[in-house]
């Protein structure tokens, strides 16, 4: 199975999303109108003695709730702070976002949002510390970037990493990293992680998104464990 075929096998969930805010209309309502894939968005007036900080936001799939969500955790998404997996932070309504939007294809996911989601599921592998870990890069630029974090994920944890890049890997070896160079193919048009759960399915997490213009992703982060395993495999065959 290709990276495109498990991206086009992906059924997004039917959802919908109201936003609660005292005027003016948010901007978020926009931008999640135009980044999401979600089904519809809609505002609702909350009363004008409402303080900017009282709006949030209510998830529906189908007549069932889903989720109601701070708008100030939700604009955090949007422009995320980006942590090292190791680091003994948690922030509960941001982290409440991730688990709310398992699975929702977004239509433009910025490079930014896709660090936090993959820092997210490389935080997740290092607190199991155990398990397989893979994750393409487009270019070994972007690897030589991040090689520090691999560098520490591979040195202090019993994880078994591999790195999948579209063009040749010519700078010294990541200890305990094992890097598929000049893979070609589909690597070089996506981003993707996969982590197995280290033998804990409730652990599996996976992230795939599709360039569809520069610097802007079609995708989606999921904890469906039969999600997980078909990116799992793509990214395995990718290397053979």
């Amino acid at each position: 199975m290709t990276l495109s075929d498990c991206f086009d096998r992906i059924e997004d969930p039917p959802r919908t999303i109201t936003v609660y805010a005292p005027p003016p209309r948010p901007t978020l309502v926009e931008r999640l109108e135009r980044e999401t894939g979600i089904d519809a968005v809609a505002y609702r007036r909350l009363p004008e003695v409402a303080g900017p900080n009282q709006g949030f936001l209510v998830v529906h799939e189908g007549d069932e709730f889903v989720a109601a969500i701070g708008l100030e955790a939700a604009r955090q998404f949007l422009e995320p702070p980006i942590r090292e997996p190791w680091d003994d932070h948690d922030d509960p309504a941001y982290r409440r976002v991730i688990e709310t939007f398992d699975t929702t294809i977004w239509h433009a996911l910025d490079r930014r949002q896709l660090l936090a989601i993959s820092r997210e599921i490389e935080a997740l592998a290092w607190r199991t510390s155990s398990g397989t870990l893979r994750a393409s890069f487009q270019r070994a630029s972007a690897l030589e970037a991040a090689a520090p974090v691999y560098v520490r994920l591979a040195g202090e944890t019993a994880l078994d990493v591999h790195i999948y890049i579209d063009d040749d890997w010519n700078r010294p070896s990541i200890p305990g990293v094992t890097i598929h160079d000049d893979v070609g193919g589909e690597i070089g048009s996506f981003w993707a992680l996969a982590f197995d759960g280290g033998g804990d399915r409730l652990r599996a997490s996976g992230l795939l998104a599709r360039e569809v213009d520069a610097g802007t992703f079609r995708g989606c982060w999921t904890n469906d464990v039969q999600l997980v395993s078909r990116l799992e495999r793509s990214l395995a065959t990718a290397g053979e």
